[in-house]
Formats: structure tokens, C-alpha cells, sequence
């Protein structure tokens, strides 16, 4: 009595003589891992290989510099914020805080600004300037909401996704590591990304009026500040 062949049809024939020496029930089965055993492979050999991620990509968190593509609005929102201008190659935040405030968990944040210590006639005297600017980057969900929310634009996403780290604490990112992984960024797929007035060109919008209706809702006007930004008064 031969081997029946296993299915759903049970009155199939017993396996031939050809069959049971040449396994050929088992290289049918294997047809599909033979077929793709000689293409191309489509994994990387992570971490040597890195794949690119697309412009839109919501990665590593980065705090842009002032390079000179910053929004018509960006010394009203100085001026407003009581901010020390800055000069070429510093920050673009002028802590307003509205990234945390948008932040699903505004833990993540840590934002400082203290007053310059400088003499009554100073210029820049009453001004204040961004002292302390950290991410908790193990609480962060990568939503996005913080980058829409800047009125600068910031905070953004970069296409780094790599956040291995020995210790919890290589997740919180100061505000020079930040500024490191924008600067990076920009310098690289900066065109990909942002256009000469560093807002999303038309095929990166999502919907054509995402920043008409920021402005509309805001009115380059702050809102109104609660105790917990009571450094902000």
C-alpha cells in the first residue's frame, strides 16, 4: 500500500515510485523559496546599509538655525516673544513653548529662557534669550504635532530613525544635538523637503491650506499663557 498524498481531495492517488525518489512533493514545495532564492534581495544589512527614508518621513526630532530662508513673519514673532534677535547660525526658537503645548505628553519638554544680564542701556536689555532646550525622545510618539505648531518652523522631523542607546538617558536630546542633527539634515535633503522660505512645496503639503489655517487660528498672535509658562510674562 503506497503513501497517500495529504489534501483536501482524499481520493487522490498514492505517491508513484518517481515521486518518492526524487522527493518531488517536497521540491513543489519548495517551488516559491527556489524561484526567489537567485533575485535580488530586497533587505538591507542593517546597521552597514541605511535605507533613505522619504522627505516626509517623521524621524529624529532637529532645531533649525537661522540661515536666512526663515518666514516673512519671524522677526514679528521675535519682537512679540521678547526674544534677543538672532544672528546667522543660532537657534530659531524663541521658546513660545507651543510645541509642548501641542505635545500629546508635554513631558517630553523641557524649555528655558532666561533674561540677559546686561546693563539698562543695553540694547538687548529686558530681552531674553533660549537657555535650556530638551527632548525626552523615549516618551515620543513621532505624531508631528509639535513641527505644525511652531511658528517658526523650528522643530522638525529629519529621516533619521536609528535611537539605539545603551541608557535611557542617550534618548533626551539638548538643544546643540538638536541643532546638529537639523543642520545635518537640511544640508543634505534640505531642497527635498522645504522650499526657499523653508514651508512645505506644493507636492510635500498634505492639504493646501495647512499653514492659512494656523495663521488664521493664531493671528501671529501668542495665546493666552496659564501658570505653567509663567517664565513667558
Amino acid at each position: 500500500m503506497g503513501i497517500k498524498k495529504v489534501g483536501l481531495n482524499r481520493n487522490v492517488q498514492p505517491q508513484s515510485l518517481t515521486e518518492k525518489v526524487f522527493f518531488l512533493d517536497f521540491m513543489k514545495g519548495l517551488r516559491t523559496t527556489i524561484k526567489h532564492l537567485f533575485k535580488k534581495v530586497i533587505t538591507v544589512d542593517f546597521p552597514f546599509e541605511l535605507v533613505e527614508p522619504a522627505p516626509r518621513f517623521r524621524g529624529v526630532h532637529g532645531l533649525r538655525n537661522v540661515d536666512g530662508t526663515e518666514k516673512d513673519d519671524f522677526d514679528a514673532w521675535v519682537k512679540k516673544l521678547k526674544i534677543k534677535p538672532p544672528e546667522m547660525g543660532e537657534t530659531r526658537c524663541i521658546a513660545c513653548k507651543f510645541c509642548q503645548a501641542a505635545c500629546p505628553v508635554p513631558e517630553i519638554f523641557i524649555i528655558k529662557a532666561d533674561k540677559l544680564d546686561v546693563p539698562e542701556d543695553h540694547p538687548h536689555h529686558g530681552l531674553k534669550v533660549l537657555s535650556q532646550f530638551d527632548m525626552d525622545l523615549s516618551k515620543c510618539m513621532f505624531c508631528g504635532l509639535c513641527t505644525l505648531a511652531c511658528p517658526t518652523i523650528c522643530i522638525i522631523h529629519t529621516d533619521i530613525y536609528d535611537l539605539s542607546s545603551y541608557s535611557r538617558r542617550g534618548w533626551v536630546l539638548n538643544k546643540e544635538t538638536l541643532s546638529k542633527i537639523a543642520d545635518d539634515f537640511i544640508a543634505r535633503r534640505g531642497k527635498e523637503k522645504y522650499d526657499e522660505k523653508s514651508q512645505w512645496p506644493d507636492y510635500q503639503k498634505i492639504w493646501d491650506d495647512a499653514d492659512k489655517a494656523r495663521a488664521k487660528a493664531w493671528d501671529n498672535n501668542p495665546p493666552k499663557l496659564g501658570p505653567n509658562y509663567a517664565d513667558q510674562q
